[in-house]
C-alpha cells in the first residue's frame, strides 16, 4: 500500500480517520504511579468478589501510537488518552508530524470533537453513519470507553466475546453485522487483579487494519472504602 502525503491529509482532512478510529474501535485517590511490567505469574486472575477495573479508576493515563492501513494507503498517528473514572475518555490526536491534530471526549452517552485545524467543533449522541467517501461502523458510545482497554462487560449483549486462561479478553466482535474483529494480543498488569491491553488490533471487512500500541501507563485508583 502506498503511504499518505502529508499534503493530501491536510487537504482533505483527518476526520474521516478520526471516526474509523472510533468506529472501529476507546474519590480520594493513592498518588499517581508509574506502571512497570511485571511477570505474567505475578497477577492473578480477578476473583468476582473484586470490583472491575473500570469501576475502580479515578485516572488513567496512556499514549498510544496508532497505525491505520487500508487500499488508499497507510497513517501512523499518536494520540494521549486519559480515562477520568468509567464514563468519560478524552483522546488528543496528533499528525504524523506531531502536530496536535483533535481532542476528542466520549462519555457514555455522547462525544465532543474539536479540530484544532479547522477550529471547528462537533458533537452528538451517536456517530455519523458516513464521513465524506467514508462508512462509519457503528458501535455504541458507551461501549467505546470499554473497548479501548478491554472492559467489556461480560453481560453485554451486542458481542462475543472470548477470553484467555486469565480471563481477560483475547478477541471481541459484534453478534450482528460482525464486520469489526477487535483482538488483544498483550496485556499489562497494572495492579493486583488488575490488566490493561498493550497490543489492539481491530480488522474491518471494508479492508482497513487499525493497530494501536499503548504504553507508559500512569494510573490512579480509588480507595476502597
Amino acid at each position: 500500500m502506498n503511504v499518505f502525503k502529508i499534503n493530501y491529509l491536510i487537504k482533505h482532512g483527518f476526520l474521516p480517520v478520526i471516526f474509523i478510529c472510533l468506529g472501529l474501535l476507546l474519590h480520594s485517590c493513592s498518588v499517581i504511579q508509574n506502571i512497570s511490567r511485571k511477570p505474567e505469574s505475578s497477577v492473578l486472575p480477578r476473583p468476582a468478589s473484586v470490583p472491575s477495573l473500570l469501576q475502580s479508576i479515578d485516572l488513567l493515563t496512556f499514549n498510544a501510537r496508532i497505525v491505520i492501513q487500508s487500499s488508499d494507503g497507510d497513517i501512523t498517528l499518536t494520540a494521549q488518552i486519559s480515562y477520568s473514572g468509567a464514563d468519560t475518555i478524552t483522546i488528543r490526536l496528533k499528525d504524523p508530524l506531531k502536530r496536535q491534530l483533535a481532542t476528542l471526549t466520549i462519555t457514555r452517552t455522547d462525544y465532543n470533537l474539536w479540530l484544532q485545524r479547522e477550529n471547528r467543533y462537533l458533537s452528538g449522541l451517536e456517530l455519523p453513519t458516513r464521513i465524506g467517501n467514508y462508512s462509519i461502523p457503528q458501535l455504541p458510545l458507551k461501549d467505546i470507553v470499554e473497548i479501548l482497554i478491554g472492559q467489556v462487560d461480560s453481560k453485554n449483549g451486542q458481542f462475543n466475546l472470548v477470553y484467555d486462561r486469565l480471563h481477560r479478553l483475547s478477541r471481541i466482535s459484534k453478534k450482528t453485522k460482525p464486520d469489526l474483529i477487535v483482538t488483544y494480543k498483550d496485556w499489562n498488569p497494572i495492579e493486583t487483579y488488575y490488566w490493561v491491553p498493550t497490543l489492539i488490533e481491530l480488522v474491518s471487512d471494508r479492508d482497513i487494519k487499525i493497530t494501536i500500541h499503548y504504553s507508559q501507563f500512569q494510573i490512579e485508583l480509588r480507595k476502597l472504602t
